[in-house]
C-alpha cells in the first residue's frame, strides 16, 4: 500500500503541533495525504495569547504558503484540541475527548525542548504530559499506530547510543509526585543530586518519558523515533525553513551576526545534522509502517517497542567550525543586514580562555554598541544578548564539546519501507548519501534572512556597504592590538 493511500480516511491526533518539528509534520500531511479526514491539534494559551489567538497564528505561518497556495481550504480538516500537556488529562473536555474516539494515528511531539528550563515544568510537561497521553492514547479503540518522538541524545553519559531504552535508576513515577509536590525552587536546588547529574532537565525529562511509553508497549503500537540535530530544510516546502535558534543553528547564528566572536564550543565536534523535511518524512512513513505492520498482525501476537534513531551519523561532513566557516564564506557574498560585527569563528573548550575573552572583547563591545543605540534612541540589545549567549553556553554542557555516535538501523530501514511504498516519491526528499551540504548551507543563511531575521534574501548595497565597514574596523582593531602587544613585549624584553 502507498504511503498516501494509507492515510485516506483516517483522523490523526498530534501534540506539539505548533512546535518546529510539528508545524513541519503538519505542513507535509496536509500538503501530501490529500485523504486524510480530520486532524486534531491539541493547543495551549502562551504567552499572553489563547489557543483561538495562537491557532490563527500558526495557520498564518509562513511554512504554510506553499500548501495555502496548492490547497486553498486544507485547514478545513485541521480541528483544535483545546488542553495543555501540564495539565492533568491534558486539561481536555469531554466533548473533545469524545471526537478523539476514531483515531488511528497519535503523533506525541509536545515537549519543553529548551535546555535551561526549569526542572519542575520540564517533569510536568515532557513527563507526565505523556503518561497523560498514554492514558487517554489507551482509551482509543482504532489506535495502530502512537509515535513518540524524543531525541537522539537519551543517554548523555554514552559514547555509542544504540537503540534501546536506557533506564535510569529514577523512576517516573516518583519523578511526577516530586513535582506534584514541590515548587520550581525546592526542585532545581535538588536537580543535579536527583537527576544524577545529568547536564539538563530536557534529556532527563524525556528519558522518563521513554520509560513510560515503553512501559505500555504491550498495550501499545508504541514507535519511538529518536532525531538527532533538526537542521532547516533541504527542499520541503521551501529549502531553508526554520523557527527557532535552539543548539548549533543558534551558535551559528550568533557567529553570523558578529555577537559573539569567541565560542565555548569543541571546535572539532561533527555535526549530527538532519534536515526537518527529512525527519517529517521519516516519521510520517514510520507511522505508516507501524500501523500495517498491526493491521496484518496476527490477532493474538504480542505488540513489542520499536525505537528508530535518525541520525546521519558520518554522513555530515564537517565539524562545527568548518561549518561556520562555511557560513562566513556565504555572509561575505550576501551579508546579513541585522549584523553587528564583521563575524569572527574562534571556538575553544578552554573555560578560563572564554572568559578571558567574554570580560576583554564581548562585555567591552556589547557597552559600546548598545551605548551607540541609546544615542540614536534605540533600544539596546548587545549586553543582554551576551547574557543570553552566556547562560546558554552553561546549559549546553558537554553537548558543545562531546560526540556521540548513533545506532541508526531504524532510520535506514524505514527509507527502505519507503522506496518500496512511495511510488510517486512523496516522502523521499533525498537519499542522505546524497545530501549537499553546500546547499544546505545556502539554504541555511536564505532562512535566517527570511524566517529568523526577517530580512530580504539579497542583501541591499547599504548592507553591503554597511558589512565592509565592519571587516574594515574589525581588521583595524586586531591590527592596532597586535602593534600594542608587540610594543609591550618589546618594552619588557628590552
Amino acid at each position: 500500500m502507498d504511503i498516501a493511500e494509507f492515510y485516506n480516511n483516517r483522523e490523526i491526533f498530534i501534540t506539539g503541533g505548533t512546535g518546529y518539528l510539528g508545524k513541519s509534520l503538519i505542513e507535509k500531511l496536509l500538503r501530501d495525504c490529500e485523504g486524510i479526514k480530520t486532524l486534531y491539534m491539541l493547543i495551549r494559551p502562551k504567552r499572553g495569547k489563547t489557543a483561538l489567538e495562537r491557532l490563527n497564528d500558526f495557520k498564518n505561518d509562513s511554512i504554510f504558503e506553499r500548501v495555502r497556495r496548492e490547497r486553498p481550504n486544507v485547514f478545513d480538516k485541521v480541528v483544535p484540541i483545546f488542553g495543555d500537556c501540564q495539565d492533568i488529562g491534558l486539561g481536555i473536555s469531554q466533548e473533545d475527548l469524545n471526537r478523539l474516539k476514531n483515531v488511528s494515528i497519535l503523533f506525541h511531539g509536545a515537549a519543553f525542548v529548551k535546555f535551561d528550563n526549569d526542572l519542575r515544568s520540564s517533569i510536568l510537561m515532557n513527563t507526565r504530559g505523556t503518561y497523560e497521553l498514554v492514558k487517554i492514547a489507551l482509551t482509543l479503540k482504532q489506535l495502530i499506530a502512537f509515535v513518540h518522538i524524543s531525541t537522539a541524545y537519551i543517554y548523555p553519559e554514552g559514547n555509542y547510543i544504540e537503540e534501546k531504552i536506557y533506564k535510569l535508576p529514577n523512576d517516573w513515577r516518583t519523578a511526577i509526585k516530586l513535582a506534584e509536590t514541590f515548587d520550581v525552587n525546592s526542585l532545581d536546588i535538588l536537580r543535579l543530586k536527583y537527576t544524577n547529574f545529568y547536564p539538563n532537565p530536557y534529556s532527563f525529562t524525556k528519558n522518563l518519558s521513554e520509560q513510560i511509553v515503553a512501559d505500555h508497549s504491550d498495550a501499545l503500537p508504541v514507535t519511538i523515533i529518536r532525531p538527532a540535530v533538526v537542521s532547516p530544510s533541504y527542499l520541503e516546502p521551501e529549502p531553508g525553513y526554520l523557527d527557532n535558534l535552539n543548539g548549533p543553528m543558534g551558535v551559528l547564528a550568533i557567529v553570523a551576526l558578529g555577537v559573539c566572536q569567541m565560542s565555548y564550543t569543541n571546535p572539532d565536534l561533527k555535526l549530527a545534522l538532519i534536515p526537518v523535511d527529512m525527519v517529517t518524512c521519516l516519521t510520517i512513513a514510520s507511522a505508516c509502517q507501524r500501523g500495517l505492520e498491526i493491521l496484518n498482525k496476527p490477532k493474538n501476537a504480542p505488540l513489542e517497542l520499536r525505537i528508530q534513531t535518525f541520525a546521519p551519523v558520518d554522513l555530515f561532513p564537517f565539524t562545527l567550525l568548518q561549518s561556520a566557516k562555511k557560513m562566513v564564506e556565504i555572509i561575505k557574498r550576501n551579508p546579513i543586514q541585522n549584523s553587528v560585527w564583521a563575524p569572527s569563528i574562534r571556538m575553544t573548550t578552554n573555560m578560563y580562555l572564554y572568559f578571558v575573552w567574554l570580560f576583554l572583547v564581548h562585555i567591552p563591545m556589547a557597552i559600546f554598541y548598545d551605548a551607540l543605540l541609546i544615542i540614536s534612541k534605540k533600544k539596546p540589545m548587545l549586553l543582554q544578548a551576551n547574557r543570553k549567549i552566556f547562560y546558554a553556553v552553561r546549559t549546553l554542557g558537554k553537548f558543545s564539546k562531546k560526540y556521540f555516535e548513533f545506532q541508526n538501523d531504524g532510520m535506514w530501514n524505514v527509507l527502505k519501507f519507503t522506496l518500496e511504498h512511495d511510488e510517486n516519491r512523496r516522502f523521499y526528499v533525498v537519499d542522505p548519501k546524497d545530501l549537499d551540504f553546500h546547499h544546505a548551507f545556502e539554504a541555511l543563511v536564505c532562512g535566517l534572512k527570511k524566517h529568523i531575521f526577517k530580512e530580504p534574501l539579497e542583501a541591499t548595497a547599504a548592507t553591503r556597504q554597511r558589512f565592509k565597514m565592519f571587516v574594515l574596523l574589525d581588521k583595524s582593531i586586531k591590527l592596532l592590538l597586535f602593534l600594542i602587544v608587540v610594543r609591550c613585549l618589546w618594552k619588557w624584553t628590552y
